[in-house]
């Protein structure tokens, strides 16, 4: 049986290897580097100094280890068509009025952000202008959902 001073701990083998003991306690764990539990410690052959795990400069955990970057989307998102809806008396009569969310938003117990996230869902139909402002269509207050949270 080896002497105890011929054993090295993770910190004295992590300062020795010139990596960080979390590092040293993964490659143990992960079968890289060969060592023993004695006494509640990783106990670790100096021999294992040599390992091939330390020779390729992996080390796991390292802030400098090169991170995969995810590919651009192909297509960018996009909200749903809206449904159509079917059109009230109310809405017959100013088939063409548009409304801005905030204004939608007043007229009714919505947020703004819940009117556009009805908006993407697609319980709510309108259209984008040109600076990318939503402008709700009138319908809207006749739809059954809509009309019972309309101030």
């Amino acid at each position: 049986m080896a002497k105890k001073d011929q054993y090295l701990t993770t910190g004295e083998f992590a300062s020795k290897a010139g990596i960080t003991t979390s590092s040293v306690t993964k490659l143990i764990r992960a079968g890289k580097i060969a060592a023993e539990k004695k006494s509640g410690k990783w106990m670790i052959s100096p021999d294992q100094l040599k390992a091939r795990a330390l020779q390729k400069g992996a080390k796991p955990g390292s802030k400098t280890a090169a991170k995969k970057v995810a590919k651009p989307a192909a297509k960018k998102a996009t909200a749903k068509k809206p449904i159509p809806v079917k059109v009230g008396k109310q809405a017959e009569a100013d088939p063409g009025k548009l409304y801005s969310v905030a204004e939608f938003a007043n007229m009714t117990f919505l947020t703004e952000f819940g009117v556009k996230e009805w908006l993407k869902q697609g319980r709510l139909t309108g259209q984008q202008v040109a600076g990318g402002e939503w402008q709700i269509e009138a319908a809207n207050l006749e739809v059954p959902d809509v009309k019972r949270l309309v101030r």
